[in-house]
């Protein structure tokens, strides 16, 4: 059949055609169970019917006769009855045909039954004439869609729901579904892109939380661009899991620019950070740039006043700074920073080989240059580290405290070990610092607390205390 308005062909059943919206079937079709229904009434009025034809038929010739008179006024009163049979009958059926082509209810029910039975196309068609019937509602669509979708044809459901976010009033539980069921098509489908535009449109804060991990928002700057007199430890943060890429150069990042991991600490200067997101969905932010000028007064680097060099008595480390800052220093050769160790007083030069570095940091936390300082330090004695550690276990054997120069303890099971500290100067004489270990049984090792003092000229040995006032001195265990 074609369709008289633009001539399009018109599969049969459709009551619109699909090209231009015509509607074109007059005479609806109706369910087989609406069908059986007025094949079973007008039967019945057949019935009713057929006995007095057969009554007629079976009378004798005389009987005619004989009520010649009265057969005329039945013959009318009949006919008048099938009149108003035939009239209610119709009636009926109009009603039944304006409710069966005219009831959104019922087209719904239908739609619904349909389903259960997984026949989703045609559910899908009764969607259609409820829609024609009472126009776009949220609800219809979102069945609908469901329906279209369980067809195979993903693309075409995710229009509706599309159409449907864009163009129908909707309460905000059906504008949740609607954006819940269109995500869940595009994540299927990897159209990410598609999400996140989706989500960048969306106005509603609860959608866009419930879908976050979709998004990729710019970069979020724990400082806004601007001018600053302090170092800036500068914080990039997402609004969900994924990489941050930044340069500082102005340049536009990318997945091959630097990876933020860690505060970006700005010194003086001036510096254009540009940063990207991307998420776990390979979804790329804008680039969002900011601009920083650091205005701050680099301290002068520390002033050591022992140059690099051998030494053979016992010498002192000092260091000024001009109270521009915090002077810390390090011996292992690593970089000093804040958390290195803090010179408050000239440091004695440990014996043998010692790298020092110093930086000044202010407390705006900008760091000055690093001065470095290296020395031997060799002590013009025959006493040494080794030698001052076996005059304290000579003592301690004298004393009944350790049974031989193995440290063995005669107290308790395991040995005692004298490790040297440091050289200090004490009363004007210099003494090995040695602090006491005790090893167990078990193989436990515990610092006891003890010091010991040994004379580095004479080795006499010494236990080490200090005063109430962290003054040191002496025991003699001679």
């Amino acid at each position: 059949m074609k369709c008289p308005s633009c001539g399009k062909e018109i599969a049969d059943g459709y009551l619109y055609c699909e090209s231009c919206g015509k509607e074109i079937q007059i005479v609806p079709d109706f369910e087989p169970e609406i069908e059986n229904s007025i094949i079973e009434t007008l039967s019945t009025v057949a019935e009713e019917i057929s006995p007095a034809k057969k009554e007629k038929t079976e009378e004798s010739v005389a009987s005619e006769t004989e009520f010649f008179d009265e057969e005329p006024l039945k013959n009318k009163v009949m006919m008048r009855l099938v009149i108003l049979v035939s009239i209610i009958v119709v009636a009926i059926l109009s009603v039944l045909i304006i409710y069966f082509n005219l009831s959104v209810p019922y087209q719904i029910k239908k739609a619904k039954d349909h389903a259960a039975s997984k026949r989703y196309e045609e559910a899908v068609r009764y969607l259609d004439k409820a829609i024609s019937l009472d126009g776009e509602k949220a609800k219809y669509l979102l069945l609908q869609a469901n329906y279209i979708y369980l067809t195979g044809d993903a693309d075409y459901a995710a229009e509706v729901l599309y159409h449907l976010i864009e163009k129908v009033p909707a309460t905000a539980d059906e504008m949740e579904r609607a954006y819940t069921y269109l995500i869940a098509i595009y994540d299927v489908q990897g159209k990410y892109e598609e999400i996140n535009t989706l989500l960048a449109n969306c106005a509603d804060e609860k959608i866009i939380s419930l879908f976050s991990k979709y998004m990729a928002s710019e970069p979020v700057f724990s400082y806004t661009g601007g001018s600053y007199d302090v170092v800036i430890p500068l914080k990039l943060s997402a609004n969900t899991t994924g990489k941050i890429y930044y340069t500082m150069d102005g340049s536009i990042p990318d997945e091959k620019s630097t990876v933020y991991n860690a505060p970006i600490f700005l010194e003086s200067g001036n510096y254009m950070i540009s940063a990207i997101f991307v998420n776990d969905y390979g979804i790329r932010s804008n680039v969002v740039q900011n601009w920083y000028e650091i205005n701050l007064t680099v301290p002068n680097a520390p002033e050591v006043l022992l140059y690099s060099g051998k030494y053979t008595v016992p010498t002192k480390i000092e260091v000024n700074s001009a109270d521009q800052g915090t002077i810390y220093y390090t011996t292992d050769g690593s970089e000093p920073n804040e958390n290195s160790l803090v010179y408050t007083n000239p440091i004695d030069m440990p014996l043998g080989r010692s790298n020092f570095k110093f930086v000044v940091i202010s407390d705006e936390m900008v760091a000055s240059e690093i001065v470095s300082r290296s020395y031997e330090f060799v002590l013009e004695s025959d006493i040494t580290p080794e030698a001052a550690a076996d005059a304290v276990k000579t003592a301690l054997i004298e004393r009944n405290v350790l049974k031989d120069m193995n440290g063995t303890s005669k107290i308790e099971e395991g040995k005692y070990i004298f490790t040297y500290d440091s050289l200090v100067e004490i009363e004007k004489n210099y003494y090995y610092v040695l602090s006491e270990f005790f090893y167990d049984a078990f193989g436990n090792t515990k610092k006891t607390g003890l010091l010991y003092a040994v004379h580095a000229y004479d080795g006499t040995p010494n236990r080490l205390i200090y005063d109430e006032n962290g003054q040191m001195g002496l025991i003699s265990l001679k």
